[in-house]
């Protein structure tokens, strides 16, 4: 709901107030750990990502944000993300029937879902291993998955980028920190949601990530701009 009222107000007020609002929140929730200011980051992010921002604000705020030499705020304004391949084996897992075990009889995508909705811990440890985003998008809303279930979903390698997405804009799942980190790690994840996530993380782990060859030279090079705003700017 608060982001929903944010994307109201990034259409109402002026494109560079909004930058350097959020610049200074960027700074604050890093530098002082300002537990209002962390939240609101949050909030800003997930407005950000929200489908209904309308795409000329996005615009108006992207270009605002490079003219005040703020890469960081401009990237959390991107939709677009390079598309990341997708294995054969793993395609073969989307396919309409799919075990839940080796040896269990091939269950169709209807039998999944269903199965989803389950409160049973033998099932939902089966379950979470499923890549269809149609699976996980019904799993992230079952009360009997726990953190750590969810984890496990986020850090699944190979993964479908379009899932890794589900659980990055899930209200429940996706402030929760070690959630946000297994999704940041893993390189199925799509670039904007990737990058959003990183805003919102602890100093210490921004120089890891920009330290990770790991990881795509974009959200290192992100996690990077936002440990030199922070440097550069006094705190508020």
């Amino acid at each position: 709901m608060r982001a929903l009222l944010l994307v109201e107000a990034f259409g109402e007020g002026e494109a560079d107030s909004w930058v350097e609002a959020i610049t200074t929140i960027m700074t604050r929730a890093h530098s002082a750990g300002d537990v209002d200011a962390i939240e609101t980051l949050e909030t800003i992010t997930h407005a950000a990502a929200e489908p209904t921002l309308a795409y000329a604000t996005r615009k108006r705020l992207y270009e605002a944000a490079l003219v005040q030499q703020h890469p960081a705020i401009a990237r959390l304004f991107l939709s677009v993300s390079p598309t990341v391949l997708i294995p054969a084996t793993l395609k073969k897992q989307l396919g309409p029937e799919r075990p839940l075990r080796p040896t269990d009889r091939p269950l169709t995508l209807g039998e999944r879902k269903s199965l989803a909705r389950t409160h049973r811990r033998d099932q939902i440890i089966l379950l979470v291993r499923d890549p269809h985003p149609a699976v996980v998008e019904i799993l992230l809303s079952n009360p009997h998955v726990t953190e750590a279930d969810i984890i496990k979903m986020a850090a699944m390698r190979p993964a479908v980028p379009h899932s890794l997405a589900k659980i990055a804009s899930h209200p429940r799942w996706s402030v929760r920190h070690a959630v946000k980190r297994a999704l940041v790690l893993n390189p199925a994840t799509p670039l904007a949601d990737a990058i959003r996530i990183a805003t919102t993380l602890k100093a210490a782990e921004l120089n890891e990530l920009a330290a990770d060859q790991s990881l795509p030279e974009q959200l290192r090079q992100h996690a990077a701009e936002v440990l030199s705003n922070v440097a550069l700017r006094p705190r508020a």
